[in-house]
């Protein structure tokens, strides 16, 4: 019992000491995910408004930052991490969070697929590549908002 007792000041001294709150780190993360859905949402809401004006390619590339944004958000709060380790695809990441949110295989190799197109297509096709065509990349720019309320809906936050 008196090891108990000791150990116990131990610690509390320890955190003291350190200026470190174990339940802090659970509050920083949740922050950090917060963090990350309201940049999601502001680039969205950005990209739409650059649309409007014509900005095409500046709007492509926001709605990549919003989309990976998202996408990082729910990683952390998921898989504990916003980046892939090393040696692991993106597609493969992506798909692996979306599958230990509860999805279906085939519904995470979806999210995952939009994810890489969204990189590949709106991001180096028309930010990078500067070659934007209507039909082929204003539906990737729709289905962002779509993408951001699942995983709003799935981090259990308001859109």
């Amino acid at each position: 019992m008196k090891l108990k007792v000791m150990a116990a000041r131990f610690i509390n001294w320890l955190c003291k000491f350190r200026n470190w709150n174990p339940k802090m780190e659970l509050k920083e993360e949740q922050t950090n995910i917060s963090r990350l859905m309201f940049i999601a949402r502001s680039y969205l809401n950005e990209a739409f408004e650059l649309l409007e004006k014509g900005y095409v390619h500046d709007a492509a590339e926001k709605v990549w930052a919003s989309v990976k944004s998202a996408t990082e958000a729910l990683a952390l709060k998921y898989h504990g991490t916003t980046r892939p380790s090393h040696g692991v695809s993106w597609r493969r990441f992506v798909g692996e969070v979306f599958t230990r949110v509860g999805l279906s295989e085939r519904e995470a190799e979806e999210l995952a697929d939009y994810f890489i197109d969204v990189r590949d297509r709106l991001h180096g096709g028309v930010f990078y590549g500067f070659f934007y065509e209507e039909e082929e990349h204003r539906p990737l720019i729709e289905k962002a908002r779509r993408y951001l309320e699942l995983v709003s809906k799935l981090l259990n936050t308001n859109t």
